[in-house]
């Protein structure tokens, strides 16, 4: 009969001591427990982890890292690492009104910029709410109570208000890493283009060697002038951004299709999709698949789709969460406005006088943006993305197989997701419906957005 343990209590250093020492004895882990009390597990670490460069046994001790008050771009170069795991404040359930917000070139031009945006997001919000009362009222067969609807009203509004906030504005996110996982990320990070990323992720280091000084080297975060860091340093801006200019280049596209993502359409790349093969070999395994059954891994080895398409940065962030594939981060520069959905809402939502005079605002902030280098400041193109608003949109590169197209495409129609991302993720479906005839998807293709499931969302003490 096997014999089952479930050891939770140990420090991380210890509990990858512990997964280790299986690789030198065959002795039980109670055994093993019973040794962990009688040796040093530092001292173990550091001959066989830092010193010997057996990099797995990080791989078996993790802990969690709680980041606070740092930018959105700080949260998506951390969460850009398909290790990933964690949670970050939602703009779409809480109220941002008062978070700080980081101005990456410390001159009153742009701080201007970044406290008029907050001042046009105060004034809006709660006129949203008020139009969504008008034109969502309270209906005791369709709400639990007026506390739901209430709740549901209000993360509309959060839905469209949050995309008047700037991209500087202020977070709080957690990070579950293996140790061996946040070294290597926090490596990645110390040539991040963003001073404000490279500082976090030094400050991230210093605690982390603090708490486990024998699965860290003291020197993995300075300049070793190696060739490896050099390359790192070369090629920084690239690897941690990605432009409009990059992908027309990276994909060829045509004018044709620039037009057809213009309009919100998705172009599909399957030229890297074995799509001849999947339907010879794997027909009964697409069309038999139940709704929230998981794809066999084995599909993965059939390449995978390039999707290009626009989303705002807002919505960027839930998409670019999926680890199963490859989603840059755009670099925000504002060329492409505002995602559409925002400006509809603001017209239904507002009185026709509100939305005219947020209509003027936004054109007005996107002059000042243009004019900072009037104004004296020495602008660069990653640090401006402080200043433009969520709502704005850039063109996104997300590359996809099959099994996690099908899992993006089914989570993210969803009504609970929020409406810009949803009609990509339809198109996504759209896509493997007319690519492999026959395919069982289950994704919600109604464009009504709306739900009352909204107001149930939430955490919330049980005793009041």
């Amino acid at each position: 009969m096997p014999d089952i343990f479930v050891i939770d209590d140990q420090h991380p250093e210890d509990l990858a001591m512990l997964q280790a020492l299986y690789s030198r004895s065959p002795a039980s882990v109670v055994d093993h427990l019973e040794r962990l009390k009688k040796s040093d597990s530092g001292k173990f670490m550091d001959q066989y982890y830092v010193g010997y460069g057996h990099a797995s046994i990080g791989d078996c001790g993790a802990t969690t890292v709680f980041i606070e008050q740092v930018s959105m771009l700080v949260a998506k170069a951390v969460q850009d690492n398909p290790l990933y795991n964690g949670q970050e404040a939602s703009t779409r359930y809480l109220d941002f009104s008062k978070q700080a917000v980081i101005d990456p070139y410390d001159n009153p031009a742009s701080a201007a910029v970044q406290a008029r945006w907050m001042e046009i997001y105060n004034r809006v919000l709660p006129l949203l709410a008020e139009g969504l009362k008008k034109r969502y009222p309270f209906d005791a067969g369709e709400y639990k109570n007026e506390k739901i609807w209430s709740n549901a009203l209000y993360a509309r509004a959060f839905d469209i208000a949050r995309s008047l906030l700037p991209i500087g504005t202020t977070t709080l996110l957690s990070w579950t890493t293996s140790l061996r996982a946040a070294r290597d990320h926090l490596r990645r990070l110390k040539y991040h283009p963003l001073p404000e990323v490279r500082e976090v992720a030094k400050k991230i280091f210093a605690a982390i060697l603090e708490k486990y000084p024998h699965s860290f080297n003291k020197t993995d975060m300075d300049d070793e002038g190696s060739p490896r860091d050099a390359y790192a340093q070369k090629f920084s801006m690239r690897n941690h951004f990605v432009s409009a200019g990059d992908l027309q280049r990276q994909f060829g596209l045509t004018p044709d299709e620039r037009e057809s993502i213009a309009s919100g359409n998705i172009v599909a790349r399957a030229d890297s999709v074995d799509l001849v093969s999947l339907r010879n070999n794997e027909a009964e395994t697409l069309s038999l698949r139940p709704q929230h059954a998981a794809l066999p891994w084995r599909l993965e080895a059939y390449g995978r789709y390039n999707f290009l398409f626009l989303l705002d940065f807002g919505s960027f962030r839930d998409i670019q969460r999926h680890r199963n594939g490859v989603c840059q981060i755009p670099l925000i520069d504002g060329q492409f406005g505002l995602n559409p959905w925002y400006m509809q809402q603001f017209k239904e939502h507002l009185s026709p006088a509100d939305a005219q005079q947020l209509e003027q605002d936004i054109a007005a902030q996107r002059e000042a943006i243009a004019d900072l280098p009037k104004r004296g400041v020495a602008v660069k193109p990653e640090l401006s993305q402080y200043l433009f608003p969520m709502g704005t949109q850039a063109l996104v590169h997300a590359s996809y197989s099959v099994p996690e197209t099908i899992y993006v495409g089914e989570l993210r129609s969803g009504k609970m997701v929020h409406p810009s991302l949803r009609p990509i993720a339809q198109k996504m479906l759209a896509v493997l419906e007319h690519d492999l005839p026959g395919i069982a998807l289950h994704g919600d293709r109604d464009e009504d957005s709306w739900s009352a499931k909204r107001g149930e969302q939430t955490i919330s003490s049980k005793v009041a």
